[in-house]
């Protein structure tokens, strides 16, 4: 049987590899201190946003249609599929967290909310409640079928308990000065889905929780960088971190070491992608040398998307005119052509 002793996993992992991780972060967090006061912070909040709600549902093969992501998050249209109403669920969600995490303290009730705002829209009866039958962890095929059961969670039965007592026992832990909070909160998700507690969505549910947390206790990375958005683009480690963070969980004989390490690497990355970009648009000069810059820093190809995404203050019709004149100039080389282009440095 689990027990839940969130103190001592998090002491055990103060060694130095994790610690020299925990320093990364605070140094490139320190990194975006000082918002630029001519960074358009608005667009930027708005476009991770729903980077966040597409890339966490993408993370659980939940696509859709582009245009479709556009219809239902910037136009408020009405969602008609499943996986529609599960974007639009989960971007409720999402909102409500940037509305009240100075607020909410971490609770059950408010773990269920955030599971309801997923299911309120196409089957409300479904959201917020614990799990009453057993589920399981699997990975699927390119068909869809499944391969292998990857980890049982806790049974039905165990649930109330468990999460009452890991709700508990961290918000303990945030007050205690001996408690790292980083590791802390990436402690908590994993046990979170370790125990697996709703039928469905605790995965997205789980990356709600981590946003939700990190806010709360000052790391703002999901401000104006979507955290899932790092994750997707690692997303075979982090499977693989999961995974052997899982590895005896159920006998308390897990290491929660690649976990916690992966998830921090990710923070660490997100603080320094969201740097990057506060400083490419600060710098003075014309459309054209940042637009130049952008394809010179970059260490490989990069698409007229990526350049939009990088540079907030920029028109995507000024972009395209930088590197129309940018390829005359024969500054940069155009990889590809036509709907798939990317650019490269000379």
């Amino acid at each position: 049987m689990k027990s839940i002793n969130l103190k001592e996993q998090i002491l055990k992992l103060n060694d130095p590899f994790i610690i020299s991780m925990l320093q990364a972060v605070e140094v490139n967090k320190g990194r975006t201190f000082n918002l630029p006061k001519k960074i358009k912070l608005n667009r930027l909040h708005d476009l991770n946003k729903r980077r966040s709600v597409t890339s966490s549902n993408e993370i659980e093969g939940l696509k859709i249609d582009k245009r479709r992501e556009e219809d239902i998050l910037l136009k408020h249209m009405d969602p008609e599929t499943k996986e529609e109403y599960l974007l639009f669920g989960y971007n409720k969600a999402l909102e409500n967290i940037f509305e009240v995490y100075k607020y909410q303290s971490l609770s059950e009730s408010y773990i269920k909310d955030l599971h309801y705002f997923l299911y309120e829209s196409l089957t409300p009866e479904f959201g917020g409640k614990y799990k009453t039958e057993q589920n399981y962890i699997r990975e699927f095929g390119k068909d869809g079928n499944a391969i292998r059961t990857v980890f049982i969670p806790s049974k039905p039965q165990d649930v109330e308990n468990l999460m009452g007592n890991l709700v508990y026992q961290f918000n303990e832990c945030a007050k205690d000065v001996e408690c790292n909070t980083l590791i802390a909160i990436f402690v908590f998700i994993l046990d979170f889905l370790c125990i697996h507690p709703f039928y469905d969505g605790n995965g997205r549910v789980s990356r709600l929780l981590t946003t939700f947390l990190l806010l709360k206790y000052g790391y703002d990375l999901d401000q104006y960088y979507s955290f899932s958005y790092v994750i997707l683009n690692n997303i075979n480690k982090y499977y693989d971190s999961l995974e052997k963070s899982s590895i005896g969980w159920h006998e308390n004989k897990n290491d929660y070491g690649f976990f916690v390490h992966f998830m921090l690497e990710c923070l660490k990355d997100g603080y320094s992608k969201l740097a990057y970009i506060l400083q490419v648009n600060s710098i003075s000069g014309f459309s054209n040398d940042k637009v130049l810059q952008v394809i010179n820093d970059s260490k490989s190809p990069i698409s007229k998307a990526d350049i939009e995404e990088i540079l907030i203050n920029l028109t995507r019709t000024t972009i395209e005119k930088s590197l129309g004149e940018l390829l005359g100039k024969k500054q940069i080389q155009m990889i590809q052509s036509g709907k798939y282009a990317k650019y490269y440095k000379i």
